[in-house]
């Protein structure tokens, strides 16, 4: 039998991820008290401080996506609060976040990245295609593949020319790939087969045509390497718990390319999501998953 601890389970919130908050949050709820644990849920507002030295709990299980729950915000409040909680703390979750910045911790530990386009400043001497992303932001949400200048133009019409909340890099032709961490330990590899071009929201959560190979229909060497970068990866951020590493490789005639994409230090636990998968592929249930979540929680993260 489980000690009767209490769980205080944070889903919601005020980001633009939400509803998937959501979903992986129903779902790690349904976990939770499987296991025997004493549960409340919290969606937390503005209010959060109030509402946190208010309850009483043992370890805060974070199921928040996405600003705010996900960039260091919350996990700044938990260790001010002195409060143990799940995922990683405030200075990973930080620069997991921030794409610019994790990339060049990705660049200065060896891990390759996709090569940078300054859209702002060289208009008239730019290679097509190449990809726009938020600089703070996940689940692939504002993501935009600029084929050609009067798509540019469509683009900064879109978001009123305020460039500095997103960067560009060029668009690596292939296929996206994906890589669990627990703790220490490197899942294997799904390969995402998708009909778009990259995986995006609908990818990730609305559509049924896509596709997750286990293990990821890759060259051994390529699979291995893969495997190290995603570790080498979470550990240079500073991560705790459990991420996924999302990565990009194709060949073409110019040779191979393999990047690394981004870090997810809140990586889904909804029914459709990659990490979940990939742990039951080695064993590990969606329950014992989260059981070792709730089992890793500490302050100072």
């Amino acid at each position: 039998m489980k000690s009767k601890k209490k769980i205080l389970l944070l889903m919601g919130g005020i980001s633009p991820e939400r509803e998937i908050s959501i979903q992986s949050g129903n779902q790690c709820k349904r976990a939770i008290l499987n296991l025997g644990y004493d549960l409340e849920v919290l969606d937390p507002d503005y209010d959060i401080v109030t509402k946190l030295v208010t309850l009483e709990f043992d370890i805060v299980f974070n199921c928040l996506h996405g600003s705010w729950g996900e960039n260091g915000k919350i996990q700044s409040i938990l260790e001010f609060l002195n409060l143990s909680y799940t995922h990683s703390g405030v200075m990973a979750s930080s620069r997991a976040m921030n794409k610019v910045i994790s990339k060049e911790f990705f660049k200065n530990n060896g891990i390759p990245v996709a090569k940078d386009i300054d859209f702002r400043n060289q208009i008239n001497n730019l290679t097509f295609p190449f990809i726009v992303k938020p600089i703070n932001g996940g689940s692939s949400l504002g993501i935009k593949i600029i084929k050609n200048s009067n798509e540019l133009n469509s683009f900064r019409k879109d978001n009123n020319s305020n460039d500095e909340d997103f960067f560009a890099e060029e668009f690596v032709t292939g296929m996206d790939f994906t890589c669990g961490v627990i703790g220490q330990e490197v899942t294997h590899i799904a390969e995402i087969q998708t009909k778009s071009d990259y995986f995006d929201y609908e990818d990730k959560y609305i559509s049924n045509n896509t596709k997750h190979i286990i293990p990821a229909n890759l060259k051994p060497n390529v699979y291995e390497r893969m495997r190290e970068y995603a570790l080498k990866a979470h550990n240079c951020l500073g991560c705790r718990g459990v991420s996924r590493v999302d990565f990009r490789y194709g060949i073409d005639d110019r040779g191979e390319k393999l990047v690394c994409l981004e870090v997810n230090t809140q990586p889904g636990m909804t029914e459709k999501s990659l990490l979940p998968e990939l742990a039951e592929y080695s064993g590990i249930s969606f329950d014992q998953l989260v059981d070792w979540i709730i089992y890793d929680a500490s302050l100072k993260r």
